[in-house]
């Protein structure tokens, strides 16, 4: 009897144990939760169901084994459409796995210092290309300062001094004594004899310094002050209006995002306008040679050395 039990398949096995408990398939169906084709499967040794996983057909198995108190061993007696790999098989495949695995490590690391490497290029070639383009600011507002006080120094030179003019001692003319009423026709007469020039006549000492004076001073035009009114219209409407006074001034703006919007050189007498940007950068030289008007008030110039440097709008 126990020979034929063991040449029983495991589904006979199922199905003569709940017969054997006198249980139908719809019981063992509310017993264990399986569906009743699950169960009809099973004791029919069809133990790989269609769109169930085979590890959820070795746990139907499981359950159905212990409801029915039958040895656990028969679990594994049959195939669920599983596939296993031999141990040698695993050993030898995981060699290759651990050699990509390492691989793969490896390029990640050399990937990673590559873009390290291109990002610290980039970062040193902007610092440089910075500085670079700082100096070359500095040098040309130097230069143009340098130009300017040589123009002033130029200038200076060829202006007319007042001590190149030399005053000559003249002797003052001898006084006449007063004449009477009697003297008088005699007076006339030799007023009359005298009246011609000749080359020794003096000149009144008095009348030669206001000569003088007169030729080394400057005459300058009277300044009439300007009424509010006049002074702002005089300034415009314009957002940062730049006004070169005096000489010559080394001039750079730009606005918030670095872009230039003027450097040079510019000359007395020139005026720059810009209008519609949030933010100016300007770098002045010479400052003492120019007027700034922002939104119509004017800006106080912060003299860094010889050179201003500041942002518009100012910072409360």
């Amino acid at each position: 009897m126990t020979e034929t039990t063991e040449m029983l398949s495991l589904g006979q096995k199922l199905k003569n144990a709940r017969e054997a408990l006198d249980l139908s398939i719809e019981d063992i169906a509310v017993k264990t939760n399986l569906k009743k084709n699950h169960i009809e499967a099973l004791e029919n040794d069809i133990f790989i169901l269609k769109n169930v996983p085979p590890a959820f057909v070795r746990g139907y198995v499981r359950n159905y084994v212990r409801f029915l108190r039958l040895p656990e061993e028969l679990v594994s007696s049959v195939n669920y459409g599983e596939v296993t790999i031999p141990n040698e098989v695993r050993r030898t495949s995981s060699i290759p796995m651990n050699n990509q695995k390492s691989q793969i490590r490896w390029v990640k690391t050399l990937t990673w210092l590559i873009l390290l490497c291109a990002v610290g290029m980039t970062l040193a070639w902007w610092w440089q290309e910075h500085q670079k383009e700082k100096m070359s600011s500095d040098q040309l507002v130097g230069n143009s300062i340098q130009i300017t006080q040589n123009a002033t120094v130029v200038g200076n030179s060829l202006e007319p001094s007042s001590s190149s003019v030399t005053i000559q001692p003249v002797e003052a003319a001898p006084i006449e004594p007063k004449v009477t009423t009697d003297e008088a026709p005699q007076a006339v007469g030799s007023s009359e004899n005298n009246a011609a020039p000749t080359e020794n006549t003096q000149v009144p000492v008095n009348i030669l310094q206001q000569n003088v004076s007169e030729q080394g001073a400057v005459v300058e035009p009277a300044k009439t002050e300007e009424t509010p009114v006049e002074q702002s219209q005089s300034i415009g409407n314009d957002e940062l209006r730049i006004e070169i006074t005096n000489a010559q001034s080394w001039i750079t703006v730009r606005d918030g995002k670095r872009k230039r919007l003027a450097e040079k050189l510019y000359n007395s007498g020139e005026v720059l306008t810009f209008n519609g940007n949030e933010q100016y950068s300007l770098t002045v030289g010479a400052p003492g040679n120019v007027k700034i008007y922002y939104k119509g008030q004017e800006v106080p110039l912060k003299v860094d050395g010889r050179v201003a440097r500041f942002k518009l709008p100012l910072a409360n």
